[in-house]
């Protein structure tokens, strides 16, 4: 309830001040994070709100069909992040973040993390802090850029939950991001090698849809 309440309250603060305050609407083929498929493959439906104060406050909340393997399973999950990002100069930023991700329907697959992101030109820098013992992610980011075609690799390193090996590991991707009659387009191949257990390893390609309004 108290980060409902944020959230109110950053919207009343957009009316008041100038800001940048963006919906956007998705469709993707899989649901990925960090190298590990979330969704058995199935296509999944997102929605993210994401405020930007002038001051350099920004929040945002989203919402995806992920994780529903089995009846077991979360079949939603809902997050809130809220932070600062503050630029030296045009091309150097450092932000940092707090990060909650909930499954309503599995709470025990709750977790929460802060995290801090340094960004010199188009080369990003990405550490996750894990909060109550879940694990750290390390990330390196890099972009190349322009009006028709944008190219994405990452690289990240994902750290033992419990000193448990077994379903972490390293993962890299390459992305191409391009926008289609008002639409955004995302395509990217992944690739998950697990710390501790072969039949984890993953890849495959992905893609993603999505329509952005900004007001």
């Amino acid at each position: 309830m108290n980060k409902v309440i944020h959230l109110a309250c950053l919207f009343l603060f957009s009316i008041i001040l100038k800001t940048d305050v963006d919906l956007t609407f998705s469709l993707n083929s899989d649901s990925i994070w960090r190298g590990i498929d979330q969704n058995n493959g199935k296509s999944t439906l997102g929605s993210e709100l994401e405020i930007n104060l002038d001051n350099g406050f920004f929040s945002n909340v989203w919402i995806e069909s992920c994780c529903s393997e089995s009846l077991g399973h979360p079949n939603r999950e809902v997050g809130f992040s809220s932070g600062y990002k503050i630029f030296f100069q045009n091309n150097i930023s450092l932000s940092f973040a707090y990060i909650a991700t909930n499954y309503p329907k599995s709470k025990i697959d709750n977790y929460d993390e802060v995290n801090f992101e340094i960004k010199i030109d188009n080369l990003k820098f990405k550490i996750f802090e894990g909060l109550d013992n879940h694990p750290n992610y390390y990330e390196v980011e890099y972009g190349f850029l322009s009006e028709d075609l944008s190219v994405f690799l990452s690289a990240g390193d994902f750290k033992p939950f419990k000193n448990d090996a077994s379903s972490n590991g390293i993962n890299s991707k390459i992305s191409m991001e391009f926008e289609l009659e008002e639409l955004d387009i995302v395509i990217f191949y992944y690739h998950f090698n697990s710390n501790g257990n072969s039949d984890l390893n993953d890849d495959g390609i992905v893609f993603s849809i999505s329509k952005n309004l900004s007001f």
